[in-house]
């Protein structure tokens, strides 16, 4: 039997759920603490995911030498004081996105995870998706030749304005820190993380009262591509796989064909290729090529895709075999820091009403 990764889950809420079921269903990993401020919720887990204990306070747990990782999935808020609590404790993290609520806030993770020489991996569930790990594939293979225009959408319903995520003291802000931070990573991977020459965004309240933005566009511009990314949390359009509020959608433009990524749907991915390249070409026309299915087991809290087709245990399986072999993780600290970077400078830019040059004036930490 090989070594296991002890794990602590701090928060126990909504988007925990996706991260601990994951991290049930990976051999490697022995789950040791569930942590939260409300102890009723930290029991909860143990009973439903099997934890060895519980806790109201991370501080409790981080003493222990059989904890080696630290799963953050709190309100965006605590994200960089409890993961910089454990990186200085000796613990690999795993932060929810956004990873910070500012750039200071992100650089004092980073060296916190330099200082401690401990994984620090910003989550980007999407980058394990079998649709869009198939499409960076293709991108990379060059089979749509050169990428210059990507556009992306991400949008749902949110009824109460009391939730934390209208919180401006508490989110960072709306739609642009929750769900365009979701394709603006993605678009940096795709492309192998080119430098961003500027951002421009247009956001408000747009339909609702809330103290964030509820609608919001933004504008990327790469020297070679430029990214439309989308998105509100208050699109009444149920999808085809839940009934509920939710739609996503992407396309991939280059000089040879197209890629297009609808996770709710069947088939996720389609492609064109002008150049008849793809072994699964059907005479150049639009193409779905084979994805691997998810095991049955491991398709729980697949809201926002088709259920055959989840990227959370994936996504934790890579966090895990990181930490236990001493590989790089797909999204560090300083990756997280860069998809930030590019959120702070939309809301300077709606701000102000102009695009907004990168780097910011606060380089902060670079590699």
């Amino acid at each position: 039997m090989g070594r296991h990764l002890g794990v602590a889950v701090v928060g126990c809420g909504g988007i925990s759920n996706c991260h601990t079921a994951a991290l049930a269903r990976i051999p490697d990993v022995r789950l040791i603490a569930a942590v939260d401020i409300d102890e009723a919720r930290a029991r909860d887990f143990v009973s439903r995911y099997g934890f060895e204990t519980h806790a109201t306070d991370l501080r409790a747990v981080l003493s222990r030498p059989d904890i080696e990782a630290v799963v953050v999935t709190t309100a965006n808020d605590t994200h960089a004081p409890l993961s910089i609590q454990a990186l200085d404790a000796g613990k690999h993290v795993l932060v929810q996105k956004p990873m910070a609520l500012t750039l200071d806030e992100a650089d004092q993770m980073i060296a916190a995870a330099n200082r401690a020489g401990k994984k620090l991996m910003v989550s980007f569930f999407e980058f394990f998706h079998p649709a869009f790990k198939r499409a960076k594939e293709i991108v990379d293979q060059g089979l749509i030749g050169d990428v210059f225009l990507f556009k992306a959408i991400m949008a749902w319903y949110m009824p109460r304005m009391t939730a934390w995520r209208f919180d401006p003291k508490i989110s960072g802000g709306g739609i642009l820190m929750d769900g365009h931070v979701h394709h603006v990573a993605f678009f940096q991977w795709l492309l192998g993380d080119p430098p961003v020459e500027s951002v421009y965004s247009e956001f408000g309240a747009m339909n609702s009262d809330a103290r964030v933005e509820d609608t919001g566009v933004t504008i990327i511009r790469t020297a070679r591509a430029i990214a439309d990314i989308s998105g509100s949390n208050r699109l009444l359009e149920p999808n085809a796989q839940s009934g509920r509020y939710f739609k996503e959608a992407l396309e991939i433009f280059g000089s040879k064909g197209t890629i297009r990524i609808n996770p709710t749907e069947r088939p996720s991915l389609k492609v064109f290729s002008e150049a008849g390249e793809m072994v699964e070409s059907l005479g150049g026309g639009w193409i779905a090529p084979r994805l691997e299915p998810s095991p049955p087991l491991e398709r729980a809290y697949s809201n926002h895709f088709n259920p055959d087709e989840n990227p959370w245990v994936d996504e934790h399986r890579h966090f895990a075999d990181c930490c236990l072999n001493d590989k790089p993780v797909v999204s560090d600290g300083y990756f997280g820091r860069k998809v930030l970077e590019i959120l702070m400078a939309g809301y300077q830019s709606g701000r102000e009403k102009r695009a907004i040059r990168l780097p910011l004036v606060a380089a902060g930490a670079t590699r």
